[in-house]
Parts: C-alpha cells; sequence; structure tokens
C-alpha cells in the first residue's frame, strides 16, 4: 500500500529529479516507511512506501526487472499472489523478497494484461518496457485504489492524489463545468474531477502510451456486466455467499504488519468480526465510532460483539474542536471536496488505530452491492413504487416526518429514470427549480452512460439498475473516501465485500436476491446474518451521522464560517453567483431543520474552498 507518482516529459525533455520528489513526497502520509524513485532521460516513477508485506528494504519500490528492461510502481495488493510462485518458479524466475510486487512484476513480462483477470486484490499501478519505450497505466476493478492523471502540454503526469498535480507545477483551479454535477450529485463522476486538467482513471481501465506521449489505447479490462453475465451459475447462493465471503476475508488478512477492523455495530462490519473468529485469527481488535448521547450511538453494540469474540475494543469519540480540527485536516488529504461529511471522523478513527495496527479492514461496499440502503426500497417492488407515489399528491405540511417531505420532493419528478440517477441525492429537481436553476447540466455524460449500460443488462427491474449505477458512480466515491481518510494516517484500509468473485457473482444472481425488506442485504442477511447474536440481527440499521446544523450555528470557527462564507470565491463562479447566500443562511438560522440540506452544500464547499485555496 503506498503513493505511486510520475511522468513523461514530452520532447525528450530531461526529467527533473526535484520535481518527481516533490509530487511524490507531497503524499509522504501514503507511504512514511521508504521513498524511492527511478529516472531515466525523459520518464520519471516515484513511490512512497506503506511497508505491508516483506518489510524489508529489498521490497522497497520502484521495482526493476533482474534484465533491466521493465520497471514498476504499484500501489495497492495483491492478495492471492502467493497462487503465482509455482508457475512462476517453474519458469524459471527466482524470487529475492516476499512481496506481491516482484510477483506481479514477473507477471506483467510473462502475461502483459491479460493477467489482471487474475488478480484478486485492488491496484493501480505504472509499467514501463524500457525497450518498447510504452507505459501502461492501470487501475482495478472498483476503483478501490486511486490513481489520476493530466495530459498537459509539457507531458503526461500520474499520481495517486491531486495534490501531487500541484507539485509537479500544474496551476490549482477549479473546473466549472464541472460545479453543477458536484452541488446536485454531490461528486464529479466518470474521468472528471473538480480540478481543471485533472482526470480520474476509471475503474477497470488501463491505458497504454507509446513513444512521444501518445496515448495508443484506452482498454475497459473488467466490464461488471459482461463478466457477471459470464459467470457460472451459482446453484446455491447462500452457501456460495458465505463460502466465498469467509475466503474473501481470509485474503485480507495476509499482512506483516498487525490488522484490525473497523467495527459500527451494524451487519457487515458485524459479519468481517465473526469471518476473523470463526476463522480462527488471534490478536483481533476493533475500532469504533462513538457518540455518546446520541440516538446513533451503536458503541455498546460493538463493545459487547468485541468481547464475545475475544477481540481488544478501541472506542473513540471524535466531537467538538477536535472535530474541526479533523474537518481540516481531512480536507487537504482529500483533495476534492468532501461527499460524506463523515470524512473526519474516519480521519480520526485512523490515526488512533494506527497506534496498534496498519491495517483495518471495512464493510463499505455491501449497501452498494446488495441493496442495503433505505433509499433502495423505493425500487424494493413495484407495488411499494406505486403507493409512494401518492406522496406528491400531498401538501408538504401535511407530513410531519422530515424523512416523507423528503421522499415526496424526490418523487415529484415523475421519470424513472430521473429518479434512478438522483437516489443518492441529498437536493433534487424541485429544490434547483426554486432557485431557477433547472437549466443546469443535471444529466452529466457518464452516469447517463452507466444508467444505459445497466438497463441494457437488468433492463425490467429499476432496483438493479441502480445498483449497477450505483457501483460506477456512488460507490467509487465512497472508496475515494476511505482511501484518503485511512492513507490519511497512513492505514491500508481493505473491503472484503469488493472482493471481486462476490461482486461480480451477486450481479450474476437473480432478483429474487435482492430483497429490500428489512435490513435488504437479503444475501448477506440470511447466510452470515443469522449467525450473528440477537442484538445484531435485530438492531435496526443507523447509517453514520454528525449534527453538523448544531455545529455550524454552535461551534464559534463554524460559526464564523458561517457568517462570512457569502464573501467565498467560490460564489462567483459558475451558477454559484446567482445564489443569495446570505438570504440562504438567514433562512437557515431561522428553521435550522427545514433549511439544512442546501446550507450543508453551501457551507462544506465553501468551506473546502477556504482550506484548499485561501491559503496559497
Amino acid at each position: 500500500m503506498c503513493g505511486i507518482a510520475g511522468f513523461w516529459n514530452k520532447n525528450n525533455n530531461q526529467a527533473s529529479a526535484d520535481q518527481l520528489i516533490r509530487m511524490r513526497d507531497s503524499m509522504f502520509h501514503r507511504g512514511p516507511d521508504a521513498g524511492g524513485e527511478y529516472i531515466e532521460d525523459d520518464i520519471a516513477f516515484g513511490h512512497r512506501r506503506l511497508s505491508i508485506l516483506d518489510l524489508s528494504e529489498g521490497a522497497n519500490q520502484p521495482f526493476i526487472s533482474p534484465c533491466g528492461k521493465y520497471v514498476l510502481v504499484f500501489n495497492g495488493e495483491i492478495f492471492n499472489y502467493q497462487d503465482f510462485y509455482p508457475e512462476l518458479k517453474a519458469k524459471g524466475y527466482s524470487f529475492h523478497t516476499t512481496s506481491d510486487t516482484e510477483v506481479l512484476l514477473y507477471l506483467l513480462m510473462e502475461q502483459g494484461m491479460k493477467v489482471l483477470s487474475r488478480l484478486n486484490g485492488f491496484f493501480s499501478f505504472a509499467y514501463w518496457e524500457r525497450e518498447k519505450r510504452q507505459l501502461t497505466l492501470v487501475k482495478d476493478r472498483y476503483g478501490v485504489k486511486p490513481l489520476f492523471y493530466a495530459n498537459t502540454p509539457q507531458g503526461l503526469a500520474f499520481a495517486s492524489e491531486p495534490k501531487a498535480f500541484f507539485a509537479y507545477g500544474m496551476d490549482k483551479r477549479i473546473a466549472e463545468e464541472h460545479l453543477d454535477e458536484l452541488f446536485f450529485y454531490r461528486h464529479v463522476s466518470g474521468e472528471n474531477t473538480i480540478f481543471e486538467g485533472i482526470k480520474r482513471f476509471l475503474p477497470g481501465h488501463y491505458q497504454v502510451w507509446k513513444d512521444g506521449v501518445i496515448l495508443e489505447k484506452t482498454v475497459r479490462w473488467y466490464h461488471l456486466g459482461e463478466e457477471a453475465a459470464a459467470f457460472p451459475t451459482i446453484k446455491n447462493p447462500l452457501e456460495w455467499y458465505e463460502e466465498t465471503f469467509l475466503d474473501g476475508v481470509k485474503l485480507r488478512m495476509i499482512s506483516d504488519v498487525p490488522v484490525g477492523t473497523m467495527l459500527s455495530g451494524g451487519l457487515d462490519s458485524s459479519s468481517i468480526l465473526y469471518a476473523q473468529h470463526h476463522l480462527n485469527y488471534s490478536g483481533l481488535s476493533s475500532w469504533n465510532l462513538k457518540f455518546p448521547g446520541f440516538a446513533k450511538d451503536e458503541s455498546v453494540l460493538a463493545q459487547k460483539l468485541s468481547a464475545e469474540y475475544g477481540v481488544d475494543y478501541n472506542g473513540y469519540e471524535f466531537l467538538g474542536e477536535n472535530l474541526v480540527d479533523l474537518l481540516k485536516e481531512s480536507i487537504w488529504v482529500n483533495d476534492e471536496p468532501l461527499m460524506h461529511f463523515t470524512d473526519g471522523l474516519l480521519l480520526g478513527l485512523s490515526k488512533k488505530a494506527k497506534e496498534k495496527v496498519t491495517v483495518l479492514l471495512t464493510g463499505e461496499g455491501a449497501d452498494e452491492v446488495m441493496a442495503g440502503y433505505v433509499r433502495h426500497k423505493v425500487f424494493g417492488n413495484d407495488m411499494r413504487y406505486e403507493m409512494l407515489q401518492l406522496l406528491r399528491f400531498i401538501p408538504e405540511k401535511w407530513l410531519k416526518q422530515e424523512r416523507l417531505r423528503k421522499m415526496r420532493r424526490y418523487l415529484m419528478v415523475k421519470n424513472p429514470d430521473f429518479q434512478i440517477l438522483c437516489n443518492a441525492n441529498e437536493f433534487y429537481l424541485g429544490d434547483f427549480k426554486k432557485m431557477g436553476l433547472d437549466h443546469l447540466n443535471l444529466l452529466p455524460e457518464y452516469r447517463v452512460q452507466m444508467l444505459e449500460e445497466a438497463k441494457k443488462f437488468h433492463p425490467k427491474n429499476k432496483l438493479r439498475q441502480l445498483l449497477y449505477l450505483e457501483h460506477h458512480t456512488h460507490l467509487v466515491s465512497l472508496n475515494d473516501k476511505n482511501d484518503r481518510t485511512t492513507m490519511g494516517a497512513s492505514i491500508e484500509c481493505r473491503e472484503p465485500f469488493l472482493d471481486f468473485r462476490l461482486v461480480t457473482g451477486i450481479q450474476s444472481l437473480g432478483d429474487e436476491n435482492f430483497s429490500t425488506k428489512g435490513k435488504g442485504k437479503w444475501l448477506s442477511m440470511n447466510s452470515i446474518g443469522k449467525k450473528l447474536p440477537d442484538y445484531i440481527q435485530n438492531h435496526e440499521k443507523i447509517g453514520l451521522a454528525i449534527p453538523w446544523g448544531e455545529y455550524m450555528l454552535n461551534n464559534p470557527q463554524l460559526r464564523d464560517h458561517l457568517e462570512t462564507m457569502h464573501q467565498s470565491p467560490l460564489f462567483e463562479m459558475g451558477w454559484l453567483k446567482y445564489i443569495e447566500v446570505k438570504k440562504i443562511v438567514e433562512e437557515f438560522k431561522s428553521d435550522p431543520v427545514k433549511n439544512y440540506t442546501f446550507i450543508r452544500q453551501l457551507f462544506f464547499n465553501s468551506y473546502w474552498y477556504k482550506t484548499q485555496f485561501d491559503s496559497q
């Protein structure tokens, strides 16, 4: 687990070591254990190492093949790397480390990109073939490990985080054309980012760059729909699920450093702890966020389960001033605007965990893959969907519950396709219409493209279409959050629910395996879930949330920003210049509940701007 960076100059200009080291060390937090570089004429690779497998200096990167013809910088883990030893040794390869990087290099030398489908893990890497003068950039199936690139007049640059491009010499500018999508969907999808000139590598893709720094081809090496369609028939889904999940956890326990688990008290992380206990691992630790006095505090459950399984429980709370400091730090490590508003909590917990472990397992991905969110229930069955349409005819003032008022706003757009696109939103078309902003581009090309692809594979099931879309959009944003908030504390985060065998196999199953009753996640609830204690099985699903509205009003630092944020240069850009920020702030102060959603968007994005740009 590491940070990678590099560039390939155009016009054969000599690569600068200083420039490379600035890029590399801007991401020091991703790999504080070692730093390495490879420079040859016009090309340069940099690497920051977080030592997980083979802690010796011999496993430092960049890796150069014994013949000197191939160079690799690699971020991630190949969990099944040991499976390849017999075939590589039979071909005459000898190993000088016990790292997965050496295995990956030899596999690439033997099979090229054909080997990608055999890898079980998460990864992004750059592979240089010296004699061909050919560079290949690769990203894993689900975008767990980040990779960004920029094709500039000076040359091609790539890195694990956007901040490295500013160290490279690019100006930090907002791509105003993406502000529409950022505010409406809370995330810029596909290759686009909010930064001008910086592209996000698409999951499951690789690029081949040839001599002259010319992009020869982009290949989608993993296609969820096609892979699922070709997946062998699963005769007993529940047995298959449990067996595959347990093996996925087992693979993710491979480490030469201590491994812990982020534990919420919910089904997903509890399933991981059960699997570790069931597989007889020892020296386990759990890491839990505590919210004393709040209704959503699950620490009692997490502590009870940890004790039952003989796991060292570690619970922490991050409130008040501490949370404000963590908010600023999470903005810095994340680079892009915060979408989920819990980044500071996860960063704080990761920093505490770093005192004892270097790897954390998390339950991320289960909800997106198996339909676990309450909002998924809208499309759970046709009858429920039709009944919910009645909300459109009930005056909002008659609806006492905020959740029902939100559902009414969501359903006011009658088009089911648009409803699918907006399912993860906090803000809806009617909200934009009230401000006269319904003319904005609320149909980003990539989102529409993924929805159309989803309809091809699931033409009759809206829920499956939604899950397929979220796999390529919402899940990508969650993976980005998990990566930055854990790597910001020099922690590797592993997601057993995103084992490609599990994801692809689940995608191949029939609609009957996607019931949204109860907590949803039918496969998990009826297999591993049945083996968890009753207090976990019967506990109501609770999402991680922070009372930001209260903090904006009562915390001095945040209140000061609330009162002055109308002065932010962000509100002079694009459509934001037409927003009456002062008026919106006053409305929020008069009714913090009713006017919370939009003010939170404005507040966090302007706070992000202040942290990222005002310090320049």
